[in-house]
């Protein structure tokens, strides 16, 4: 029968079918997958078995690597860590001013709880002979050598003025060793261009000292490379050979902070050893009641004098002031006296007025050495 055809006398079509979407198509091979599986139990089982297995090797062989190379990686951490440990590198930054210094906070030598008082000591009694003959035959130790000469010990009162935290602060640093003298200069180790200041200081006469960063009790921060209770023994020699060897012809070393390690006899049996070793003497700044600085050096046979007066706790002009008629005072009853006081405007000032007269007044202004050696009946 022929077909009928339209006014264009074409013949009638049906529309084609629209492509099947491809959701469509995922279902259609899911229900053949379903069927098949249905049609055919026993081999989908073992199939199914098989992939499992497969999986659970392969699965299994990715998680050990994984896990190897974890190992790998804590094992090379540990090695590196170790290494560091072994030879650490000693910190080669120097600073300029005290706000270089990355945290380290608004710097004050008083710390949290601590009790600043004045102290006095009895001039010790005089060595036996036999000793005095052989300290002047032994070889000259650092503290001698570098020693500024001061020859009478016991005609008048002596007074030694020690300047801590020299060496940051540089124009305030300077305005310290041109003060009338002779005073003792204690300059911090991460200071920028120590050599050449050591040399401008010691030419005006004064006495150097290197003030050693110690841990703290409080949450101050004494600086690069300090010493730390929690460090090692083999780690506490490198930061003190690192120290000691940050510039030279200093007579000795008193401690920065160090309110806890101070009082650390392990640790400070380690440091003192080391300026046994290069002839140096200890000075005690007593940031702590519980220090064993002083008591320890003397077992071991380190020259050692402590701090008796703190002249800027508080760095008020009037404060200041009143501490240094205290230095007068304990100077009179006992025949020398230790005042530490910082590079503070206003301590500053108030030695530079004060330096002048101490002459007038019957004293003389003495380095460190000539207190330590009047202390321990030394000449």
């Amino acid at each position: 029968m022929a077909s009928k055809k339209n006014r264009s006398r074409k013949a009638n079509r049906k529309s084609p079918k629209s492509a099947a979407s491809r959701r469509d198509r995922l279902v259609r091979g899911y229900r053949s997958l379903v069927s098949w599986i249905e049609g055919h139990r026993w081999p989908s089982l073992a199939a199914g078995i098989l992939v499992l297995l497969v999986g659970s090797f392969l699965g299994s062989y990715w998680l050990a690597n994984k896990l190897d190379s974890f190992d790998r990686e804590r094992v090379v951490r540990d090695a590196l860590r170790e290494m560091k440990r072994e030879n650490p590198q000693q910190p080669t930054l120097k600073y300029d001013r005290i706000d270089d210094i990355p945290g380290l906070p608004r710097y004050t030598e008083t710390e949290p709880g601590q009790v600043r008082t004045t102290i006095e000591e009895p001039v010790r009694k005089l060595p036996k002979p036999t000793q005095v003959a052989a300290l002047a035959a032994s070889e000259q130790p650092a503290w001698r050598r570098y020693a500024v000469p001061f020859g009478d010990l016991n005609s008048r009162p002596l007074i030694a003025i020690v300047i801590d935290d020299v060496g940051i602060d540089r124009p305030r640093s300077r305005r310290a060793w041109e003060l009338p003298g002779p005073i003792t200069l204690s300059f911090l180790p991460y200071a920028r261009d120590l050599d050449e200041q050591a040399k401008a200081a010691r030419a005006h006469g004064d006495e150097l000292m290197l003030h050693m960063p110690m841990e703290p009790l409080g949450h101050a921060d004494p600086g690069p490379n300090a010493i730390l209770t929690s460090l090692s023994e083999s780690e506490i020699r490198q930061r003190v050979t690192a120290d000691l060897d940050s510039f030279d012809g200093y007579v000795g070393v008193n401690n920065h902070m160090g309110s806890r390690f101070t009082a650390f006899r392990p640790g400070m049996e380690t440091v003192l050893r080391l300026l046994k070793a290069r002839g140096l003497l200890f000075l005690d700044s007593r940031t702590t009641a519980q220090t064993v600085g002083e008591s320890l050096a003397q077992e071991l046979g380190v020259p050692t004098v402590s701090r008796n007066i703190f002249l800027d706790d508080d760095q008020s002009l009037a404060t200041v002031k009143h501490q240094l008629a205290e230095t007068e005072e304990v100077a009179r009853r006992q025949g020398f006296v230790v005042a530490i006081g910082h590079p503070h405007e206003h301590t500053l000032q108030a030695l530079a007025e004060w330096l002048p007269g101490l002459a007038g007044k019957g004293f003389a202004a003495a380095p460190l050495t000539a207190a330590l050696r009047k202390r321990n009946g030394w000449d």
